[in-house]
């Protein structure tokens, strides 16, 4: 049997305190049973030979000099064996760990005690590559390490992209509160000249009016509506910001009595047009509690915003919770809409009606999927032009992590 062949049927009988050795087992105990066709040391050489084909072998004695190589760890490396035998793994110290690293990774298999992590390592014309390692001390009759045996598998593209995908993902949360800050400074700026447009018109109409000719009190009237337009719009922007730069803490939010709250709101809105509202059984939820009462607010105001003019309208609310998450919907018999306009509906200030057939300014929708995709859910909607609207939402039970609740 070859050398290393010998060192693999160590590993194959060696008891480990570790739970993942009951793995090997089954595999100790079919190297110990005869064999009528292959031999134990055939089956060991094979086992051996699957190793090395598809991983980075190496072991050193218990002060940690490299005593057995496979080709995968010269390949990757760039040594050749006579170059790592008789060294430490220092050889292929990138300089990334901090010491206190590796003097962990030490404690750990010093005490008998597999260790697992990943590795960044350098080779020897300088390059880097990360390696997933698997480290297994062999222990002696006493239960002390005598030799060390480490299983690496090269992961060094996944760890690139792993380290473009959290660059991107910082340049995107950096731009992101750049773009609430501006839009916030942006519209507080906005408003006091719009403020000071909408005083000078008025006093302007109201002191000078009897001395204006028709056309010129057209002009004012239009000049004020639009200022009125724009104020209502800046008003929206920095709804649409809030979201993110006023939220509060998650708490347990009973949405049942929160819906109820929402249509004691909106109950003038509720009688001038008529509406009848169902409110079905409703979970208790771990959110915001400001921005759920919005979410339904909006949804609800949506429903009765675009209404049938041919029938009153009806609205159902309610929801669950199953397969980890909880489902809420609101659903309408209004005016509908074609699904091919399903993401443009949810986007800022995206209007699928004229402004003279229903108000608004396509801010609502936009501002419920922000909240709901704040509390790491989903929002969608079916719908068919005159047979109303149903949205749903889709919320994890367990509460994002504070990084995400910031977003």
């Amino acid at each position: 049997m070859q050398a290393g062949a010998t060192r693999y049927a160590r590993a194959a009988i060696i008891r480990q305190p570790d739970p993942r050795a009951v793995a090997l087992q089954p595999l100790c105990q079919r190297i110990a049973m005869p064999l009528t066709s292959i031999t134990p040391a055939r089956e060991l050489a094979n086992i051996k030979y699957a190793l090395d084909k598809s991983a980075i072998v190496a072991i050193t004695d218990r002060s940690g000099k490299i005593i057995h190589v496979n080709d995968k760890f010269c390949e990757i490396s760039k040594y050749n064996r006579e170059e790592l035998l008789g060294k430490t793994h220092r050889i292929i110290n990138s300089g990334y760990h901090p010491r206190e690293f590796f003097i962990g990774m030490w404690g750990v298999i010093s005490s008998g005690r597999i260790w697992e992590g990943e590795i960044r390592n350098r080779a020897k014309d300088g390059t880097h590559y990360w390696v997933n390692t698997c480290i297994v001390p062999f222990l002696d009759d006493e239960g002390k390490p005598y030799e060390y045996v480490s299983i690496r598998y090269e992961i060094t593209q996944s760890k690139l992209a792993e380290e473009r995908l959290k660059t991107y993902a910082k340049r995107l949360e950096t731009s992101n509160q750049e773009l609430q800050l501006f839009a916030s400074i942006a519209a507080h700026d906005l408003q006091e000249p719009l403020r000071k447009i909408l005083a000078f018109a008025d006093r302007l109409l109201a002191k000078y009016r009897a001395s204006v000719p028709e056309e010129g009190q057209m002009f004012l009237d239009r000049i004020q509506n639009s200022a009125r337009r724009m104020q209502t719009l800046i008003d929206d922007l920095l709804s649409f910001s809030r979201v993110a730069t006023r939220s509060q803490a998650f708490v347990d939010v009973d949405l049942g009595q929160l819906v109820k709250d929402v249509l004691s709101d909106l109950e003038i809105r509720i009688e001038e047009t008529g509406a009848t509202i169902q409110v079905d059984a409703l979970p208790s939820v771990n959110a915001d509690p400001l921005q759920m009462r919005q979410l339904f607010q909006n949804l609800i105001g949506n429903s009765l915003k675009f209404s049938s003019r041919e029938r009153a309208p009806e609205i159902r609310i309610g929801g669950g919770t199953g397969s980890g998450a909880h489902t809420l919907w609101v659903a309408d018999n209004g005016i509908g809409f074609e699904e091919k306009y399903l993401d443009r509906i949810f986007s800022i200030f995206q209007r699928l009606h004229g402004r003279n057939d229903y108000e608004g300014n396509g801010v609502g929708l936009a501002i419920c999927r922000r909240i709901v995709e704040r509390h790491g859910g989903s929002i969608t909607a079916e719908s068919r032009p005159g047979l109303g609207a149903k949205f749903t939402i889709t919320l994890p039970i367990a509460a994002p992590d504070a990084r995400e609740v910031r977003q």
